[in-house]
């Protein structure tokens, strides 16, 4: 690269930084002004709140026959003090009145004061548009950049405090402009294509620590998940093949060659986690696609029938005719559910019957799961630590579940939430992408 080309390509990169800092620097701004605005905002909704709560503390102490003068020297929001007859005791207790102005109600004392908000309201002139509203009453719309509105939380004035600016989009200080393109000149000029280069080069090292660091975090999260979910098959593979040697000295070869096949299940289940680690290590590119809920299901509960039947649970759904499939990857849904129904399973060892039941529903774009059991429920320190590595409610656990579980709900666009039904039992809702898909690496 010769001279003149160096230079233009400095020249084109000093400009070309300049003016996206330069459009960073003027949206910073326009932030600023807003994060001004909002905490006026905020300020006056205090002020407001705090004079609403000064009428309801007065109200009940006024006998109608108070001076005026020296009562609004300490509440000036106070316009008017009437008496009035015949007032209903369940009548509405405020009505709006001329401009933003409105009647305060006693009727127990049968009197009224008229309020004026804006005693407190004008001390804001920033802002296009504040204004007080009654419940119920829409605010007036403008055409402003920027809107708030909050509601109070006065039962007696049940108020919603409405703003609306426009930003001062040419009253913007140049002279942090003319700094910032000395100093991208000086930078440009200084630094040139050497540096520019380094730089890039101390970036690409960075980038590779720190995709190494993240492969081995992720070979130690793959390493902890295998020895969760194999030691599930394995331990029913031993069961099926006990149970196989029994029959087999009973004389029952059909039932051996039943337990033969469970236990063939379940390794071909190993075998399946295996491949789907080996494809986490490599890298290799996975597509979520359509899953047929009740099939999953099915499955699942096929894989953990010897421990279902053995401990009486009683598994059952409901899909909704609209939520019968999500998107999601085959195999790390039967792995969650297996996860979940395994641990509902677990949680109803002592009881002489339980039952765990999932439905699915879809909502706004979403297919929402809710898998509730007849459990005991999750103690407080389950649902805030649940998700823990290592943490576990059993003693044989080993606390990688869960955090297995919402690993690959994360990798799937999905979402979990525990929480304990109000007839009791664990509740657990999984929320998935209802259309579209999604390619996770």
């Amino acid at each position: 690269m010769n001279n003149k080309h160096f230079i233009q390509r400095g020249i084109l990169l000093g400009l070309l930084l300049f003016l996206l800092s330069s459009a960073l620097l003027y949206a910073e701004q326009i932030r600023r002004q807003f994060w001004v605005l909002d905490q006026q905002f905020a300020t006056a909704f205090a002020e407001v709140g705090a004079m609403l709560t000064q009428n309801e503390s007065i109200l009940p102490l006024l006998n109608g026959d108070e001076d005026l003068a020296a009562l609004r020297k300490k509440f000036p929001q106070i316009v008017t003090l009437q008496k009035t007859t015949g007032r209903a005791l369940d009548a509405a207790r405020v009505e709006p009145a001329e401009g933003e102005q409105y009647w305060l109600y006693n009727p127990w004392r049968q009197i009224r004061v008229l309020i004026d908000p804006q005693t407190v309201l004008h001390g804001n002139p920033r802002f296009t548009h504040i204004s007080l509203h009654l419940d119920g009453t829409p605010p007036v719309q403008s055409e402003a950049f920027w809107h708030w509105q909050r509601q109070f939380s006065q039962h007696t004035q049940p108020f919603t405090l409405a703003a609306s600016a426009q930003p001062a989009w040419g009253q913007i200080p140049l002279l942090p402009f003319v700094l910032l393109f000395l100093g991208w000149a000086i930078v440009t000029a200084a630094a040139g294509a050497i540096v520019w280069q380094r730089t890039q080069r101390q970036h690409a090292d960075h980038r590779a620590r720190y995709y190494q660091h993240a492969r081995l975090n992720t070979l130690g999260e793959i390493t902890a998940g295998i020895v969760h979910e194999i030691n599930q098959p394995l331990t029913a593979v031993q069961t099926w093949i006990q149970g196989a040697q029994r029959q087999l000295g009973q004389g029952n070869p059909e039932v051996v060659a039943q337990a033969l096949g469970a236990a063939l299940i379940q390794t071909q289940r190993i075998n399946a986690l295996l491949t789907r680690f080996r494809e986490h290590v490599a890298q290799e590119e996975v597509t979520l696609r359509e899953v047929d809920l009740a099939e999953c299901w099915q499955h699942v509960g096929n894989l953990l029938e010897h421990e279902r039947t053995a401990k009486h649970i009683r598994v059952t759904h409901d899909f909704a005719p609209d939520a019968k499939t999500i998107q999601a990857d085959r195999l790390w849904l039967e792995q969650v559910l297996h996860n979940l129904l395994s641990n509902a399973i677990q949680a109803q060892q002592d009881r002489p019957a339980g039952w765990v039941h999932i439905t699915s529903r879809a909502e706004e774009g979403r297919i929402t799961l809710t898998l509730t059991d007849g459990g005991p429920g999750f103690t407080p320190e389950a649902l805030e630590n649940a998700f823990m590595p290592f943490y576990s409610g059993r003693k044989e656990g080993i606390g990688l579940g869960m955090t297995l579980t919402e690993s690959l709900l994360t990798r799937m666009n999905g979402t979990i939430l525990l929480n304990n039904a109000p007839e009791g039992g664990a509740q657990i809702t999984l929320q998935f992408v209802r259309q579209g898909s999604r390619t996770y690496e």
